[in-house]
């Protein structure tokens, strides 16, 4: 049979200019539709920001932590780590799920120690597992690995009491590690507490691996005799070869174990360090030396050399002028952005730091040569570059990213010129600010990060002369910039996480629209300590402001925790009961255009809108997502530009049957009413032509909510 021809373009019924369908009176959001709509094109033409901010500012953070977060991070390596309350309750455990690539770490590069049989057969005989190894020795490297066949893998914040951990804050099957369990709670800690959470965890089908350093002691001596040594990772060389394949071929791995030179090298350095993770490090310097070309000795060397803190002084110290000194803390600041970009944002500092001197004797002699290139400053900085992609509005584009090559430098740097040049400071934070307000957002992201980091060497200061100016700000990027920046600080130093959650409440009730509205962006830092459905219930307060600034705020950060969050996230029942609530209905359809035209999820190599790919997982979200679709297509004023993201929604699965088919059956649900029914066959059949042709999605929909198929 073949499939219906669209029917021919009738007018679609004009909505009310004065009043929308149920006599109300035009809503804050709708009569400044057409810079919203913009935004909402922009976004629907280039989804993916929302991830690309939250990557940049998890990159910029792990540099300041001397690691590379997921994947990157080496076995057995440190990694900056963000917990979540599960409730509001206030001994509620904090946690971070584990992500793909973690476990995909722990099996691929995994090398079982010795005694590692019977630490897995107590694992699949009992419910807890106590661990004990020195540092750098893998043992969160043994506890994933332990947790593999677990649907999900989470990681408790150490300072948990096993007492927390209760049927409802687990989840079925899940797996569960508390590492570098503190001494008060190991000195704490009873029999009758482990055979509590051992009943805990049976009723759940969940697991838990305990980690502990060596010399920590359990008082109890039933708990004390739980505890299982981690032997040594006898074959150190297997450690670096399960490394090198990672990011190398095999040509290039026989490079490395051929050059006898370097295998020297690496032999004394397993002599005098035997640790799994020192291993991970030379297999991550060889790596990248041989990258780079080049002696794979002579680089592998200096960048042992670089680790040295006596090094990094002579370093720093002996740096030989201010525009060495200003692209130094611009790389520190701005790592992992394009050269060019670091380049100019250097050169905008050394203006700034400059000396005013009289005209004639700062004029350059007119025929002197240009100073130093790119080749010889990036070795005065003992930094590289490495292919990377920049995001345009245009797609990603290919660049050249600078960053040390010894990750440490970044927080090192950074922090030595703040503590050393005291007159420079406060020049420092005004670049910070003229960064925090680039047209790139990932400078803007990766200078509040920075001056996050500063904070916590000075929170009053850096608060009073910088994160509160921003919070006051009428530039929203400097608002992002404060809310991103107390977040860093927060999670950086525990101390300040109780002062900073009362400060963003303080703002909440603040009269200052702009306080209110760097409060909303400050959503992550209620979500760390209470947890997701907090988060909501702050944005919740906020959503009824009549401030557009203050709207945009929340919807931007619920299209962000909604990233985060998934379909785990009650988002869509919250927004439809905003869309009952007359001051929350602008922020509700806000929100929802916002997190449609601009979240997608990568599934077996199909991209999917993701609130599609969530709809079309669960039942519920499926009929909760087709009520929000509903509403926006019919809303006053923002309908077209509800109809341009449903467009590229179409465009985005045309070729992938699947995903064509679920927007159909999700769209056939949107059409249950005749109003939204007459507007979704309006606007499929538009899709069979024009520049963003989606025909395929176009003849599936329109089939699915013809009469006939309808008819019982």
């Amino acid at each position: 049979m073949s499939e219906p021809a669209p029917p021919p373009e009738k007018k679609e019924p004009k909505e009310p200019e004065q009043q929308n369908q149920d006599g109300e009176q035009h809503e804050p959001e709708e009569r400044k539709a057409s810079n919203l709509g913009r935004e909402l094109a922009a976004r629907a033409a280039q989804p993916g920001t929302v991830q690309d901010r939250l990557d940049t500012e998890a990159d910029a953070i792990s540099s300041f932590a001397s690691a590379k977060v997921r994947a990157e991070n080496v076995a057995g390596g440190d990694m900056h780590i963000y917990y979540q309350a599960v409730s509001e309750t206030e001994d509620a455990p904090r946690l971070m799920r584990l992500q793909p690539a973690d476990l995909a770490e722990a099996e691929e590069l995994f090398v079982a120690p010795t005694g590692f049989a019977a630490l897995r057969e107590a694992m699949a005989t009992g419910r807890v597992v106590f661990v004990r190894a020195d540092a750098d020795r893998g043992k969160f490297m043994t506890a994933r690995r332990l947790l593999l066949g677990c649907p999900a893998v989470f990681r408790l914040d150490p300072q948990t009491r096993p007492a927390a951990l209760t049927a409802d804050t687990l989840i079925k099957g899940g797996g569960y590690i508390l590492a570098d369990l503190p001494g008060a709670t190991a000195r704490e800690l009873t029999a009758y507490e482990v055979a509590k959470l051992t009943a805990v965890l049976e009723e759940c089908d969940a697991r838990l691996v305990v980690t502990l350093v060596t010399g920590r002691r359990l008082t109890d001596p039933e708990v004390a005799a739980l505890v299982m040594d981690l032997g040594e990772v006898t074959d150190r060389v297997e450690v670096i070869y399960r490394h090198l394949r990672k990011s190398l071929d095999g040509e290039a791995i026989d490079r490395i174990f051929d050059n006898a030179e370097l295998m020297a090298l690496v032999q004394e350095e397993l002599s005098r360090d035997a640790s799994p993770r020192h291993a991970a490090i030379l297999a991550q310097f060889a790596a990248e030396a041989s990258q780079a070309g080049g002696s794979l000795f002579d680089a592998v060397r200096e960048r042992l050399g670089l680790r040295s803190d006596s090094d990094f002084q002579d370093w720093a110290e002996g740096l030989p002028d201010l525009p060495t000194q200003s692209m130094a803390l611009a790389v520190a600041v701005l790592g992992g952005e394009p050269y060019e970009t670091v380049a100019a944002a250097a050169y905008r500092l050394q203006r700034g730091l400059e000396p005013e001197t009289p005209l004639e004797s700062a004029e350059r002699p007119r025929l002197a040569p240009l100073a130093g290139g790119k080749s010889q400053r990036l070795r005065k900085l003992r930094a590289h570059v490495t292919p990377s992609t920049v995001q345009t509005w245009h797609g990603g584009a290919p660049t050249q990213a600078v960053r040390y090559r010894d990750e440490g430098f970044q927080r090192k740097y950074l922090l030595y010129f703040w503590n050393e040049y005291d007159e420079a400071r406060p020049r420092l934070l005004n670049w910070l600010r003229l960064c925090a307000t680039h047209e790139l957002e990932s400078v803007r992201v990766r200078a509040a990060v920075a001056t996050g980091v500063l904070a916590v060497q000075s929170f009053d200061n850096v608060r009073a002369t910088v994160i509160r100016p921003w919070a006051e700000s009428d530039e929203p990027d400097l608002r992002d910039a404060a809310a991103r920046a107390l977040r860093t600080a927060g999670e950086t130093d525990p101390d300040l996480r109780a002062p900073i959650r009362n400060l963003v409440h303080a703002w909440s009730a603040d009269a200052s629209p702009a306080l209110q509205a760097t409060a909303a962006r400050s959503w992550r830092i209620e979500y760390a300590a209470a947890g997701a459905g907090a988060a909501l219930k702050a944005l919740e307060k906020l959503s009824s402001s009549e401030d557009l600034d203050v709207t945009m705020a929340v919807c931007n950060s619920i299209t962000e925790m909604w990233e985060i969050e998934g379909e785990r996230l009650e988002a869509p029942a919250t927004l439809l009961a905003w869309l009952d609530d007359r001051g929350r209905k602008p922020a509700a359809r806000l929100a929802f255009l916002l997190t449609a035209a601009d979240l997608v999820r990568k599934v077996d190599g199909v991209i999917w809108p993701a609130l599609l790919y969530i709809a079309t997982c669960d039942p519920v979200r499926h009929r909760e997502i087709a009520a929000l679709w509903r509403d926006a297509v019919t809303a006053p004023r923002l309908h077209p530009y509800a109809k341009t993201v449903l467009a590229e929604w179409a465009h985005a699965v045309n070729d992938r049957p699947h995903a064509c088919r679920s927007l159909a059956l999700l769209l056939a649900t949107v059409a249950e009413e005749p109003r939204s029914a007459t507007i979704v066959a309006h606007e499929a059949a538009k899709w069979a032509k024009g520049t963003r042709r989606a025909p395929t999605a176009s003849v599936e929909v329109l089939r699915l909510i013809s009469p006939e198929s309808r008819r019982p």
